[in-house]
């Protein structure tokens, strides 16, 4: 009996029983809507008719490059037009509201052989495409971590019970492109194959806001080889839109700070939907106003983003000193992948999915050990990610009635907590021949 009980007692100090716990009642929770969904009157319930709405944008510019009307990405007639005529013909609950196209004009050939279609068939295609996207990538960041299932099962389990997920697939993002994207990447990247890595970073593109500062870490990091690859891809992607699409990049530099600014300053602006210090602060200090950020918003955005953008370069500093470790490259990564939406002035929620890659190399990091090595930050990220996956459930809906954004302070607290960590000297090496060490909660 005695014997048994240190065993009995480990186990009961697993945190992966916590972990499955919390995770399976989010699980329970999101199922007892989706069931409950199907049992009261659809004039209350979530139907076809209103999924799927951002794919509307997608199919717009995948027209215009099919059709040769590219001229058209940036015209926010031409898009509300489109959308509505499509969103009536699809029989779709549009009320009076149009997505623009943000992205270069480029990415619109990702949509041109979808365009094709008739838009359920093209948004059916669509949903498919990215759940091949999504299945992948859960192989991957799997892949990365040791142990039994107890341990790798934990990734789809909390990736697919956060809202973030919901939101880009209900929505028909392309969210799942990009975290394939940015899983390859990473795992390039952690592997010392700077010229690959580049040139898949460079695919991020096609939403720039998801790329910059991945690409820019990881330039610094890999050097040349990773600044040829980015380079490269850059240069082919540029030359694909001169040639295919001539004028339309004039018409991106140009027309689409102006399209910006028509939605966030001239109009009612969706800006809790936004993870940024921008979206932040002019929520909290004017709520829906219609103008411009006031000097205050201005100050209190550029001084968070100084700050962050100073512990990230003394955190890529840190690791240029000398040569990496993979244990110091996981945590330039991991450091980088929270800060990235913070630092940018345009970053909507349901793309807070990407944030799994970070808890990913987070988490095999710590796997590596030893224990010793463990400071007092290893002591609360757990528990902050966990308070951060808990607080999207319902951070928009708060935000909504308080303009309290709480999203964003969680994210900036990771943000810290990780480069903290990554700015600490390490007492020993680790090195993937250790064992795995277990991601220990504080008690």
């Amino acid at each position: 009996m005695d014997a048994q009980a240190p065993a009995q007692k480990a186990a009961r100090r697993d945190p992966r029983i916590f972990l499955w716990k919390a995770g399976g009642l989010v699980a329970v929770f999101l199922l007892t809507f989706i069931v409950g969904n199907f049992c009261i009157s659809k004039d209350r319930a979530v139907t076809r008719r209103m999924l799927g709405h951002d794919f509307l944008v997608f199919y717009f510019g995948g027209t215009c490059a099919r059709t040769g009307q590219y001229q058209k990405l940036y015209d926010l007639d031409a898009a509300r037009d489109f959308e509505r005529a499509t969103g009536r013909a699809a029989d779709l609950e549009l009320g009076e509201s149009f997505g623009p196209w943000w992205n270069p004009p480029f990415a619109a050939w990702m949509f041109a052989p979808l365009s094709a279609f008739s838009y359920r068939r093209a948004l059916a295609l669509w949903w498919m495409i990215e759940l091949c996207c999504l299945i992948a990538s859960l192989f991957l960041l799997c892949r990365m971590l040791r142990g039994d299932w107890k341990t790798k099962l934990l990734v789809p389990l909390f990736l697919l019970t956060a809202m973030p997920f919901i939101q880009a697939a209900s929505h028909a993002q392309n969210t799942f492109v990009s975290l394939l994207l940015l899983t390859i990447t990473v795992g390039l990247w952690r592997s010392g194959r700077g010229f690959a890595a580049g040139l898949v970073c460079g695919l991020l593109l096609y939403k720039p806001q998801l790329a910059a500062v991945v690409a820019i870490v990881l330039c610094l990091s890999q050097g040349w080889a990773a600044l040829a690859g980015v380079g490269a891809m850059g240069l082919a992607l540029l030359a694909i839109n001169l040639l295919s699409m001539p004028g339309s990049l004039h018409d991106f530099i140009i027309h689409m700070p102006a399209n910006l600014h028509w939605m966030q300053v001239e109009h009612r602006y969706l800006w809790q939907r936004h993870v940024t210090f921008k979206g932040f602060w002019r929520l909290l200090i004017q709520g829906w106003a219609v103008g411009p950020a006031s000097p205050l918003v201005v100050a209190l955005w550029g001084a968070c983003a100084a700050a962050l953008a100073v512990g990230l370069l003394a955190v890529i500093w840190h690791t240029l000193r000398g040569k990496p470790s993979p244990s110091q490259t996981d945590r330039l990564i991991a450091a980088t992948i929270a800060a990235m939406p913070l630092l940018m002035p345009f970053y909507f929620d349901y793309d807070l999915l990407l944030l799994v890659v970070a808890a990913v190399v987070y988490a095999a990091d710590r796997q590596r050990g030893p224990a010793a090595d463990n400071g007092w930050e290893d002591r609360w990220l757990p528990w902050v990610w966990l308070v951060l996956y808990l607080v999207m459930e319902v951070a928009t809906p708060i935000a909504d009635h308080t303009r309290l954004h709480l999203t964003v302070p969680l994210l900036a607290l990771t943000a810290v907590l990780l480069i903290r960590r990554a700015l600490r000297r390490q007492s020993g090496a680790a090195t993937a021949s250790q064992p795995t060490a277990p991601i220990a909660l504080p008690t």
